[in-house]
């Protein structure tokens, strides 16, 4: 009855009658499950009221260890041969839709917890797999190794507690990696950290800390005493206001202060990560340090930065990770080095990266964990799919006076939810209010009240009502005045990683209330978007494999120098870091509410607004937001033009007024597009229209230069890299493996107007199937989900979008009882003709000079023969096969073409059959040569098939051509007349 009563489903006597009893009804009514090891604990908790099972749970009998709950196929010699699968009694009860936890005992021996954390994946998947919801119930360390044992010495509400927190699987299995597990030399539970002593000789020392327990006081004693004895100090940040401001702290210069200061580099001096490379203001080289101290603050944003940034490190990432890695050296194998990892979320995965870039250099880490928790206070979630309720609470909050601290994740007039735009929305509506807003834009506006602000918040902050902040304010600043804001306020839409979403909230150390809203879902992946280390590991290594091999087919060149194994330690720690942000985004705010816990805060279901004051609020931010948005387009439209020395100056400067803003982004703007910059083109480009149409010309009428970009780009990379690439930044810049697959898929074949479309149209399902079968491969080049349960038509619009184009919706036609929608494309009314004409004549241009120069252009031709590549790579679980098109230059173009011109201007070539006759009178007439060939490749030998078509939208004719794979569509650049 205890059961029946926790999970609210009434348990009657005809339940109890049937042979089932009590496990038959458990099964029926789903009723959630916890899996634990032996009868006893199962007791323990049936007694307490949930329904557990010990294996296998239909009869009661315990079977010892916890890979039990599942079989793997071996071989007479015990080696698996076969996929694991649940055992059929507790497959039984993983019904869809059933929450199901595993609660293990818990160990503290490293090997037992590996065995154990492995079986509960291994499970914890196959139960997911039949749709089943999984948790896991961690039990804390102590005497108790079970959960009898638990519930006996802690009581059952301790259970209760541990129950109501358990995690989500895809959370448990990357806490792992969050996690800092390396022996406490110094541990403590204390308010603040006070004076600390590192044991002399220590040359790695971490230090784990709360927010607000004082890393950054007791850092600066550290540097005096390292500055007491005449060395120097490096203090590496991620964002240059955080590394100016802990220069202040630790009286050292900034790097872009040392030329103007009497000290100078005496001291040592603090330096973004993107800057540690040559070329840089910093003139960074690692060998000017060995028996001096590094300092990285927030160490784990430090290393996601470096590694991942689409920043300015982006362009010299390669060089900065050789220079970090010879830095740690020179640093760990001197006599007087040290190296301090600081952060409230060091983890294992921070620690390890040390270690593995100090190479040969052994060192034990000297670990400091501050493990004192005060309660963070009452932190109020807003619901719905917007922050329209927190919006209109805060509304209510300023009417009735007070101070508040506004925290956003966005900051462009874009953005309806962003600092700009509330910024103008909260001015209209108080006109009275002081209001200062902080983001990257006004903290380097000469003209703005919050230039330079970062460096004496606490002075600035106390003389406005509503402050409202972007990630700027994120890490590494502290807000220590008291008395001022009444309460904090957060709109969090998915863009920045978890750990910055608790990072900024604890920005001002009074406890003081905090309201939040935070989206369902993330925005952003990292890679492909897989949740596994592995998963995001193998698709770099398949992408780059695959991309080399197309250049080095295509371009006839030789790229069997180029280092793919470039730093496997810092490829780890970014598949680490990512798998982890890819599983929080996928439960963005359950991963924030989360550790919010862990942080100590109260979460408290807040109300919602009435209708009237949530549409209220939506009206007033979207007037505020769209007249804001449009008058910044039209001031970056009707901007002054800039010379390209005159561009290359400002981007180089840091402080920038809003007008040399608007100028920069129309030069930005002109440069790529080459066409004038209109309001319509700024709004475009920020809704990511760039990259869609780039990829359209390549698909169309610039898929002869392809190679030829995509090579320089490589060429390039390679060149800053000495030879080494970091493979994630090489795939990102590659387009050709994308540009193949939406050929093979024939993505242009729905672009013929006034054609009807259906999705049970035969060719329609035809490319439904082509899609799903090749669903992973989409994934990993195009960044587009298929699944089995799209129709064709979506899957259509889906890969459609890539190049911002759609297929209309024209109704709904057929029988009243069999009607279906029907769609069909029409071409938009937009800049794209004209954008593609001037890049045609930029790539002809540049081919010619190519020419001209001597020099031989990666160019691919229609008259090309196809060949397939299969890059074939074994996976952990599964064969993953990447088949495109290359093109090969051989003698047969130069045999084919010469045949198509003499039939192009011949009298009996102006009809299709002819033409079709002698195309396969010069294939016939290659002969032996032709033979070998076909020989060679087979069924990539292409043969036309059908008469020419013209379409309208690429303004060109287009053949069918049958390969021994199918037919696709190839463009005649050669046919003038049909």
């Amino acid at each position: 009855m205890k059961v029946s009563l926790r999970c609210g489903i009434p348990i009657t006597e005809f339940n109890l009658q049937h042979p089932g009893g009590f496990w038959h009804w458990v099964w029926r009514h789903n009723v959630p499950v916890t899996i634990v090891e032996g009868v006893k604990k199962a007791g323990a908790l049936l007694t307490a009221g949930y329904a557990a099972m010990a294996y296998p749970p239909a009869v009661g009998i315990a079977i010892p260890g916890v890979n039990a709950g599942y079989r793997t196929p071996q071989d007479e010699y015990g080696t698996a041969n076969g996929k694991p699968s649940l055992i059929p009694d507790l497959k039984h009860f993983a019904t869809e839709g059933r929450l199901i936890n595993i609660c293990f005992d818990q160990d503290n021996k490293p090997e037992t917890v590996q065995r154990v954390r492995t079986a509960i994946s291994r499970m914890g998947r196959l139960l997911v797999n039949e749709g089943c919801s999984l948790r896991v119930i961690d039990l804390p360390l102590g005497a108790e190794k079970g959960v009898d044992d638990f519930i006996v010495a802690k009581g059952q509400p301790a259970f209760d507690a541990l129950y109501n927190t358990a995690v989500a699987l895809e959370l448990w299995e990357i806490k792992l990696f969050t996690l800092l597990t390396y022996p406490r030399a110094i541990a403590l539970n204390q308010r603040f950290l006070g004076h600390l002593q590192v044991r002399e000789g220590e040359k790695l020392v971490i230090l784990k800390a709360p927010k607000g327990t004082g890393k950054t006081e007791w850092l600066s004693t550290e540097v005096a005493k390292v500055h007491d004895l005449g060395r120097q100090v490096l203090i590496i940040t991620h964002r240059i206001q955080l590394g100016e401001a802990l220069c202040n702290r630790f009286g050292v210069n900034y790097v872009t202060e040392v030329h103007g200061s009497e000290t100078g580099d005496l001291l040592g001096y603090g330096v973004c990560v993107d800057s540690l490379h040559q070329q840089s203001q910093a003139r960074f080289n690692p060998n000017d340090w060995a028996n001096d101290v590094i300092i990285i603050d927030e160490c784990d944003q430090v290393f996601w930065h470096l590694l991942n940034s689409g920043t300015e490190v982006q362009k010299r990432r390669v060089s900065v990770l050789k220079n970090l890695k010879q830095l740690v050296q020179n640093i760990l194998g001197s006599s007087q080095g040290k190296i301090y990892l600081s952060s409230a979320d060091v983890s294992d995965t921070d620690v390890k990266y040390v270690l593995l870039l100090a190479g040969e250099y052994r060192v034990n880490p000297f670990v400091i964990v501050n493990n004192y928790q005060d309660s963070a206070g009452n932190c109020y979630n807003y619901s719905g799919s917007n922050p329209k309720n927190l919006i209109a609470a805060l509304d209510k909050a300023i009417a009735k006076g007070g101070h508040h601290l506004l925290c956003c994740s966005a900051q462009k007039a874009l953005s309806k939810w962003g600092t700009q735009a509330l910024e103008e929305r909260f001015r209209r509506k108080f006109p009275h209010l002081r209001i200062l807003r902080i983001d990257s834009e006004s903290v380097a506006d000469p003209s703005h009240a919050a230039f330079g602000c970062i460096a004496h918040l606490n002075k600035i902050l106390t003389q406005y009502d509503l402050v409202i902040a972007s990630p700027s304010l994120e890490t590494g600043v502290s807000i220590d005045i008291r008395g001022h804001f009444t309460a904090v306020w957060g709109i969090f839409q998915g863009v920045q990683p978890v750990n910055s979403v608790r990072q900024m909230l604890a920005r001002l150390r009074e406890t003081v209330d905090r309201h939040i809203w935070v989206r369902e879902w993330g925005m952003s992946v990292v890679g492909n978007g897989s949740t596994s280390i592995g998963g995001l590991l193998k698709s770099q290594h398949v992408a780059t494999q695959a991309n080399i091999a197309l250049l080095s087919a295509a371009d006839n060149d030789d790229y069997s120098f180029v280092d793919q194994n470039f730093q496997p330690e810092s490829l780890q720690t970014w598949g680490k870091r990512g798998s982890v942000i890819n599983v929080e985004m996928r439960r963005y705010q359950e991963s924030v509410l989360g550790g919010l816990v862990e942080d100590g805060y109260t979460i408290i279901d807040a109300d919602d607004a009435s209708d009237d004051e949530s549409g209220a609020v939506i009206e007033s931010v979207k007037a505020a937001s769209e007249q804001l948005y449009t008058a910044e387009c039209e001031a970056i439209a009707n901007s002054v033009e800039l010379s390209q020395t005159e561009l290359k100056k400002l981007q180089d400067k840091r402080a920038k007024t809003k007008t040399e803003r608007h100028q920069q982004r129309l030069a930005e703007l002109s440069r790529p597009y080459e066409i004038e910059v209109t309001r319509d083109l700024v709004e475009k480009d920020d809704d990511g229209w760039y990259p869609q149409q780039r990829m359209h010309y390549y698909l169309t009428l610039g898929r002869e230069f392809l190679t030829n970009r995509d090579a320089k780009r490589a060429k390039a990379q390679l060149e800053a890299g000495q030879n080494s690439i970091w493979k994630p930044d090489f795939n990102k810049g590659q387009l050709l493996l994308a540009v193949l697959l939406l050929e093979n898929l024939n993505l242009l074949q729905f672009l013929t107007p006034d054609v009807q479309l259906r999705s049970s149209d035969e060719k329609m399902l035809e490319f439904k199937a082509l899609a799903v079968t090749h669903r992973h491969v989409i994934k990993n080049y195009l960044n587009v989900s298929i699944s089995e349960k799209h129709t064709p038509i979506a899957i259509a619009q889906k890969l459609l979008a890539k190049i911002d184009l759609k297929l209309d919706y024209v109704g709904r036609l057929g029988k009243r009882e069999n009607q279906e929608c029907v769609y069909q494309f029409v071409a938009p009314d937009d800049q794209r003709d004209s954008i593609f004409g001037q890049w045609l004549n930029r790539d002809e241009a540049s081919n010619k000079f190519a020419i001209d120069n001597g020099l031989r252009p990666a160019t691919l031709t229609q008259f090309a023969v196809k060949t397939i590549a299969n890059c074939e790579l074994q996976t952990a679980n599964c064969l993953v096969s990447v088949t495109n098109n290359i093109v090969l230059s051989t003698p047969v173009i130069d045999t084919t073409s010469q045949i198509l011109e003499e039939v192009v201007e011949s009298p009996q070539g102006q009809a299709w059959k002819g033409l079709k006759l002698k195309m396969q009178q010069g294939l016939d007439s290659a002969g032996s040569f032709y033979n070998q060939l076909v020989s060679t490749i087979g069924s990539a030998v292409g043969v036309a098939d059908g008469e020419p078509y013209w379409n309208g939208y690429l303004g060109k004719w287009q053949i069918w051509v049958k390969f021994g794979g199918g037919c696709t569509s190839v463009v005649c650049d050669w046919l003038m007349v049909v």
